[in-house]
């Protein structure tokens, strides 16, 4: 049971962000160790070469210029007290060429062919001269498993008469390279550990934060979402994920307090007709009553059933508002005719209320619109104007361009008004003046809700403005055709 719970830890493990950090950190820790690793074998092996043939080429032109200066003519050489061979005048000459250098392990110096010098280990050998440009150094590799198990390297100068070579063989680079690679053998296994380690602790330390902020959001539940995640001030990716998640839990909260403000006050706005219905009703069964009782009865239940359709209207109307299931069909509309149809439809109600339905419009302009969604805006903003309106006080539709191809629509009563600390709210959905909470004129709430949905719909702007004890005016501003 514990291996498999260990097992099962374990595959966990290597699928979290932290496993994948540390493999790959330590990975690309690893890459650029062999990168530096094989850059610095690639460079020593090139200036271990390029030194070697430099001091070659010095020796073979230091050993010319002896033999040359001395201008000893070596076809008439006879032994003397001194010099036994031309070997021994030679050698006299380059003495200080070929003793103070260690890198001239070979030296062979040729004179019209015949070999006139040539370093005790060469002794039994002849190193063969290829042919070179005269005057130049060439350097040159050879094998010869005689002389040394490594690659030679040769500086070969053809000069005047002379032919020299000064070689040597490249088993201090062989050693030089192999003591790296010994090195980087000894040292992988620390790097790795160092790798692993480091991009443990780096991962460790970076992932930190989301571990905090992972334990934060489990503490924030529906009864505490005006809590906050600490970090927000940090202007690094952290900062700006708890900076997001903090704006997702504020949409949250105002989600679900705009669902608790809609059940209460859904439930609220139904229960106020439901209970009249009721009670009504109570009363007719209670006692037998008169046609004329009955019918008030009756006429008294439709009114409230027409205010039960009408709010369960509206709250099906925000609910397709809410999954986006509207749709918008603009065609082009004449305001003067239009706005003087939607007045005759809807004089009966001025003339219930006494008050005069009136149209002011400049000119004949037109507008991209749908001319349903649009009317049954118009349609709130009117009836709002003649419940709230004053008696015998005309409600205005005015129609007037604006600076540039903007024009607006404005919906103007002469009332009590709106308190301007209401101003700012009169569009939220449910919100209603405390003054305008009665069954005469109270509706759900949800009419200039509705109104302002249709006029963003439209990408046009709605806007009021309101002198308590005086005038109130909606205006909605669009684009003309």
């Amino acid at each position: 049971m514990n291996l498999k719970n260990t097992i099962s830890k374990a595959v966990s493990y290597v699928k979290t962000t932290r496993f994948k950090t540390t493999l790959w950190y330590s990975s690309l820790f690893l890459l650029l160790e062999a990168m530096i690793g094989v850059a610095i074998y690639v460079y020593t092996h090139h200036s271990l070469n390029e030194q070697l043939d430099i001091s070659l080429s010095r020796q073979a032109e230091a050993i010319y210029n002896f033999v040359s200066d001395s201008k000893v003519d070596l076809n008439d050489f006879q032994p003397d007290s001194l010099y036994a061979s031309p070997e021994d005048l030679v050698y006299d000459l380059i003495f200080e060429a070929v003793t103070l250098n260690p890198r001239n392990t070979f030296v062979q110096v040729q004179f019209k062919d015949k070999i006139i010098f040539r370093t005790e280990n060469l002794m039994g050998h002849r190193l063969d001269f290829p042919a070179v440009k005269t005057g130049k150094v060439d350097i040159l590799t050879f094998n010869e498993a005689g002389l040394s198990p490594y690659t030679i390297r040769g500086a070969y100068l053809k000069k005047g008469k002379y032919k020299i070579i000064v070689a040597f063989p490249a088993d201090l680079i062989h050693e030089t390279l192999n003591s790296l690679k010994d090195i980087y053998v000894i040292i992988a296994p620390v790097f790795l550990i160092i790798s692993i380690l480091g991009g443990a602790l780096i991962s460790a330390r970076s992932l930190s934060r989301i571990d905090q902020i992972i334990r934060r959001m489990d503490e924030i539940t529906a009864q505490n979402l005006e809590e906050t995640i600490e970090g927000e001030e940090y202007q690094d990716e952290y900062g700006r994920l708890v900076r997001k998640l903090n704006e997702m839990i504020h949409r949250i909260k105002t989600s679900i307090d705009y669902m608790n403000q809609f059940s209460i006050s859904a439930s609220h706005e139904l229960k106020t007709p439901l209970t009249i219905l009721r009670g009504e009703i109570e009363i007719a069964l209670k006692s037998p009553k008169t046609p004329a009782e009955y019918r008030e009865i009756l006429q008294s239940n439709y009114e409230e059933t027409m205010r039960l359709i009408n709010i369960v209207d509206k709250l099906f109307f925000i609910s397709r508002i809410d999954h986006s299931l509207i749709k918008i069909h603009k065609e082009k509309v004449y305001l003067r005719a239009y706005l003087e149809d939607i007045l005759a439809d809807m004089s009966f109600l001025g003339n219930e209320s006494q008050i005069e339905l009136r149209a002011a419009i400049q000119g004949d302009v037109a507008v991209m619109i749908d001319p349903e969604w649009m009317r049954q805006a118009l349609f709130n903003l009117i009836d709002n104007a003649i419940k709230y309106g004053d008696i015998a006080s005309p409600v205005i539709i005015e129609v007037s361009r604006l600076e540039g191809s903007k024009l607006e629509i404005s919906v103007k009563n002469q009332g009590p008004g709106i308190p301007e600390e209401f101003i700012s709210k009169i569009f939220d959905r449910f919100f209603r003046v405390e003054s305008s909470r009665n069954r005469t004129t109270g509706g759900a709430g949800l009419g200039l809700s509705v109104v302002k949905s249709i006029v963003n719909w439209h990408s046009g702007e709605i806007k009021v403005t309101s002198e308590p004890g005086r005038e109130t005016v909606f205006t909605i501003i669009l684009q003309s055709a």
